[in-house]
């Protein structure tokens, strides 16, 4: 491309070399615009081609299937867990009775027990707490089986999912079970990569997806979508950037036809050198003009001439006198004042010249001198300049559009649809609702009532052998020990 110039014809020494560069860009902004515009639209079609949408539209259908059937089995859990409550609430009574029986027989037991009474005659505070102490065993006998059923289905719920689920999801060794290949798909290496990209070999697990969007990363490199729509491809700005720079390039200013200083002009100046002008004898002047126009003060001339009119008697000559006085004022007046003022003009003109004209010769020659080089570097260098500075100009814009695309690069992989609320929804659905809200408390009451009906069993042997001693007896036995004689025994 080349753009030519003419220069004005009033302008043929000197011209507006940057309104050149501005006419030489202008002839190419056309087609640079249009690419940049094509950048513009290409980015749209990139924007609707990326399949993000799709993935999250169905992920968000998923979400929203659970959260109806999480509302829809809302008020069944609600009635389950009231349920839940009351039979622990019963659970406990039986134990607390239990206990409250054991402590009223060895209450009463303590207090009425009487160690010189039969036992046909022991007392009825006595009996009493043996009879606390049969019935807490016999409580005992009646439910301690269904308690050590629920202790054995709570510890086989409770504590297998607090080691298979929550201690694991803690660790994140869960992710790392369920990343085991073709563990929960035979056909597929990597489950989740099968699910969402339909290439089970990319390496697309639980944990690190977890892990990336507990660092808020977006969806486009959690589930690693550049395997179905690479973006860093389709923002690629090589292909444009081409573009933009062959039309800097090919770009070329005319500048031949453009003289500074042409052959005329620069006789005219050698002529005026050899003129003379810088061998004038300014100090002859100035000498002249620094006089005043008459050799005598006129004023003071005409007023003596008065006083000699005044000295002398009335006459002709008197009025002669004064006279010639009064045409000298006018003279003076008339014709030495309005000369005073041009004369003080040329005398600092002369002296302005003086100045100017120091070294007037050698000024001219260096004038001659570097509008040469300036020739010489128009013809030579300028248009090289010029392409080159506007190359940088074209390099600029293309390094805006760079950083832009840069930036829309990095918001789709790290920004847009961020899913750190995935993570955290997961975490509230795992941690706090089925591992601190369910499994936690059924830990604490299978253990708890475990070690309570764990320690029945010794409570039941003690309070069996202990009511012999504090019940009344029906009848007690006497028998003879022969071997002894005259020694009877009792037996109860």
């Amino acid at each position: 491309m080349r753009v030519p110039f003419s220069p004005h014809p009033h302008q043929h020494l000197f011209i507006d070399l940057p309104m050149i560069t501005i006419w030489a860009v202008g002839a190419a902004l056309p087609r640079i615009k249009s690419t940049l515009n094509s950048i513009g639209s290409h980015i749209e079609n990139v924007k609707e081609q990326i399949s993000i949408q799709n993935k999250l539209t169905g992920f968000s259908d998923q979400i929203d299937d659970v959260e109806t059937y999480v509302h829809r089995t809302l008020p069944a859990l609600e009635e389950y867990n009231s349920y839940r409550w009351l039979g622990g609430l019963v659970a406990c009574s039986v134990l607390t009775l239990i206990v409250t029986f054991y402590y009223l027989g060895l209450l009463c037991g303590l207090c009425g027990y009487d160690r010189n009474a039969t036992p046909t005659r022991r007392g009825c505070v006595s009996n009493t707490g043996g009879v606390f102490l049969m019935v807490g065993v016999g409580i005992s006998f009646l439910f301690c089986w269904i308690l050590m059923i629920i202790v054995v289905l709570s510890f086989v719920v409770g504590g297998n999912v607090e080691k298979l689920v929550c201690e694991p999801y803690q660790s994140k060794k869960l992710f790392q079970i369920l990343d085991t290949p073709y563990l929960i798909n035979e056909e597929w290496k990597y489950y989740l990569s099968g699910m969402v990209l339909n290439k089970p070999d990319i390496n697309l697990t639980f944990e690190q997806v977890y892990s990336d969007c507990k660092d808020n990363k977006g969806v486009y490199t959690a589930l690693k979508l550049e395997n179905i729509y690479n973006i860093s491809d389709c923002l690629d700005t090589q292909q444009f950037t081409q573009n933009v720079s062959s039309d800097f390039e090919n770009m070329e200013v005319n500048i031949d036809n453009i003289v500074l200083l042409d052959a005329a002009g620069k006789k005219n100046l050698q002529d005026f050198i050899s003129s003379g002008v810088d061998r004038i004898d300014y100090g002859a002047y100035l000498a002249e003009t620094a006089k005043t126009p008459t050799k005598v003060n006129l004023l003071t001339f005409a007023h003596g001439l008065e006083e000699k009119a005044n000295q002398l008697p009335q006459g002709s000559l008197k009025r002669s006198l004064a006279s010639n006085a009064q045409t000298v004022r006018m003279i003076y007046h008339g014709q030495v004042v309005p000369l005073e003022s041009p004369m003080k003009t040329l005398h600092q003109s002369i002296q302005d010249l003086q100045h100017q004209s120091s070294g007037l010769g050698v000024k001219v020659h260096s004038i001659i001198s570097s509008l040469d080089a300036a020739q010489n570097f128009i013809a030579n260098s300028l248009s090289s300049v010029i392409v080159q500075e506007t190359k940088k100009y074209g390099n600029m814009i293309i390094g805006y559009f760079e950083y832009y695309l840069q930036w829309v690069k990095i918001s789709i992989m790290e920004e847009v649809a961020a899913c750190k609320p995935v993570a955290t929804a997961l975490d509230s659905v795992v941690s706090v609702f089925l591992c601190g809200y369910i499994i936690d408390p059924m830990n604490l009451f299978w253990f708890g009532i475990g070690k309570a009906t764990l320690f029945l069993l010794p409570a039941l042997i003690f309070a069996v052998k202990l009511a012999k001693y504090y019940r009344r007896m029906d009848s007690e036995d006497v028998y003879d020990d022969s071997s002894v004689p005259g020694t009877w025994h009792l037996n109860l």
